[in-house]
């Protein structure tokens, strides 16, 4: 196989994913029956396998993070089309700037997008005039409240998801600009250029998750040369290193050293008056001392 241009650094692409599996398991991979082992069609559906497994492991991969937006209509609840992808924390395939990876300029991700590439929705939020985040809500429940003579426009103060399109109630009394946060649906299509070596359709995953992917290929490819020693010693290796890199991309942030006995300070500013109420818990246990104005 000729030398791939893309490396762990710069992006995965699926020939150079299939060239690495190639050389730790010795055997050709292509799709001569006279000379190869196995067939590369076999091995790029071992390979979206693992794939799809690695992402159905957590629902919020930090790789998958976007910031969405769209603008609600006067007197139009139901959204499905013309949202707009303004932030990623990956370049999802089929943006303009799709190659460079990873990829979080809101000017090169910006284009079009329906409810149907989002997976899932953390909040919305209204950023017209005061703005206010808006409360999920149950559709049965909405459409509860929301009916008849009840059913006025008004500031959009609840959403919910039915049909996969967001719903809004009340239904907007002008035009707002929403913004969505949530989690972009995977992309598959750089399994489509596995012959392509300079392809800058990268692997749509962390590159931590590599040889998560690897390791689970090559069970699969010895499973398949019924070879159960081998197939079993990568499922370990995959089973382990998903467990730890889940562990990882997925705790809490961390900003602070954790103090376990200390005492609860609304007041960030000191011990000084002001004009607005607050209230200053001094630490201490365990009476603590509390001072409020």
């Amino acid at each position: 196989m000729p030398a791939p241009s893309t490396t762990l650094t710069t992006g995965l692409n699926s020939y150079y994913l299939i060239e690495l599996i190639e050389n730790l398991s010795q055997l050709a991979i292509g799709y001569d029956d006279d000379v190869d082992d196995i067939n590369q069609d076999l091995v790029l559906q071992f390979i979206k396998e693992g794939y799809q497994r690695i992402i159905s492991l957590d629902g919020r991969w930090p790789w998958f993070q976007a910031t969405y937006n769209f603008n609600a209509l006067l007197d139009t609840r139901a959204y499905s089309t013309g949202i707009t992808l303004i932030t990623a924390w990956s370049n999802p395939t089929g943006s303009t700037a799709a190659g460079y990876y990873p990829q979080v300029s809101p000017a090169a991700t910006a284009f079009n997008k329906t409810t149907a590439d989002i997976k899932e929705i953390i909040s919305l939020t209204n950023n017209t005039n005061a703005g206010n985040e808006l409360i999920y809500i149950d559709q049965a429940k909405a459409e509860s409240i929301w009916v008849g003579t009840n059913d006025v426009t008004g500031i959009p103060s609840y959403w919910s998801l039915w049909g996969n399109q967001i719903n809004l109630w009340p239904k907007p009394d002008q035009t707002y600009n929403i913004t969505i946060r949530g989690y972009r649906q995977a992309n598959l299509t750089w399994l489509t250029d596995s012959n392509n070596s300079t392809s800058k359709s990268y692997v749509d995953m962390d590159n931590e998750m590599s040889m998560l992917l690897i390791n689970f290929t090559l069970s699969r490819i010895f499973q398949f040369q019924e070879d159960p020693e081998m197939a079993n010693v990568y499922m370990k290796h995959f089973e382990t290193g998903a467990a730890i890199i889940k562990s990882n991309l997925t705790a809490p942030n961390s900003n602070q050293p954790l103090i376990m006995s200390g005492g609860l300070q609304l007041n960030p500013y000191g011990y000084w008056w002001s004009d607005t109420p607050g209230i200053q818990v001094m630490p201490g246990s365990p009476n603590p001392i509390a001072i409020g104005w």
